[in-house]
């Protein structure tokens, strides 16, 4: 029989004690999931279908003038809806004996990198709802400038999206941006322009504010193409602090959690686990996101 895929004293070598081991382990290369603080989260748990929709009232049709005496006219309000489709991610792997034996290491310490794995798969699927939006900004081949960024930013304002603005962007996206603000002001005048953004010591996540838009960077941000990226705006309403947005122009419906499960094999000396979670990606309302296409290389 095949020796099954896992976690092992062979593909983690690196944890047994065969030398002095620092105690810790360097996390796998991934970007600071920022989904929790962007998508409102909806809790399908216990709606009986695969398939979730979340309405929203249509413009509102224009109101009427009415003369002295005259009846008024009646008009329709109506609404859409986005569906949100549940798919369930997941990750496998054996947790062997032997490993978490000779490593000192706990096997939950294994699934905590299979749950880390699930989390950024999701990150990746929320920020990807920018490429297929309804509104975009579309520069491509063109490196992202701040006039540009105005320029988008004032047509998303202009679909009314209501509640607090965001900007994501990529690596690249930020990067241009800083570029064009030390070449527009001066490196001397740069805390007058956008000391936050630049301020920030973060390598990734949340950066801070510039003109009343809070500003996220991420890699997890998706390709529009080969060459372009595309991050853009997102309008939300926060919610409690450390909670998900009570709106947003971003929906992560979930049916379920993340969560770990495993059945111990003797016949092949471990734990085989899988860490899963059962959810959907959609865009709430399309007046409420804008994506931003821009050149990926300087």
């Amino acid at each position: 029989m095949a020796v099954q895929a896992g976690v092992s004293s062979t593909t983690a070598n690196d944890l047994i004690h065969s030398s002095g081991i620092v105690p810790f382990v360097i996390t796998a290369p991934r970007a600071t999931p920022i989904y929790e603080a962007l998508a409102m989260q909806l809790d399908f748990s216990s709606l009986g279908s695969n398939v979730g929709d979340i309405p929203s009232w249509d413009a509102a049709p224009a109101t009427e003038e009415t003369t002295e005496g005259d009846e008024v006219v009646s008009v329709n309000y109506s609404t859409s809806k986005k569906s949100v489709t549940g798919v369930m991610l997941s990750t496998r792997a054996l947790v062997n004996d032997q490993f978490v034996q000779d490593s000192g290491a706990l096997g939950s310490t294994a699934v905590d990198e299979f749950a880390a794995n699930i989390r950024n798969t999701i990150d990746v699927g929320v920020l990807e709802l920018f490429k297929t939006a309804t509104n975009v900004s579309d520069n491509t081949g063109v490196n992202l400038t701040i006039a540009l960024w105005m320029a988008s930013l004032a047509l998303m304002k202009g679909q009314k999206p209501g509640g607090t603005i965001c900007f994501v962007g990529s690596n690249a996206q930020l990067r241009d941006i800083h570029a064009d603000m030390i070449a527009g002001v001066g490196a001397s005048q740069i805390a007058g322009a956008g000391n936050t953004i630049f301020s920030s010591d973060v390598q990734d996540g949340y950066l801070g504010t510039y003109h009343g838009v809070h500003i996220f960077e991420s890699a997890n941000v998706a390709q529009n193409d080969g060459s372009n990226d595309v991050g853009g705006f997102l309008a939300i309403t926060a919610g409690a602090p450390g909670s998900s947005p009570t709106r947003s122009g971003f929906a992560l419906g979930v049916w379920r959690g993340i969560e770990a499960r495993g059945l111990y094999t003797p016949h092949r000396h471990g734990v085989d686990t899988t860490v899963s979670a059962r959810v959907g990606f959609a865009r709430a309302s399309e007046r409420m996101v804008r994506g931003l296409v821009s050149k990926r290389a300087a």
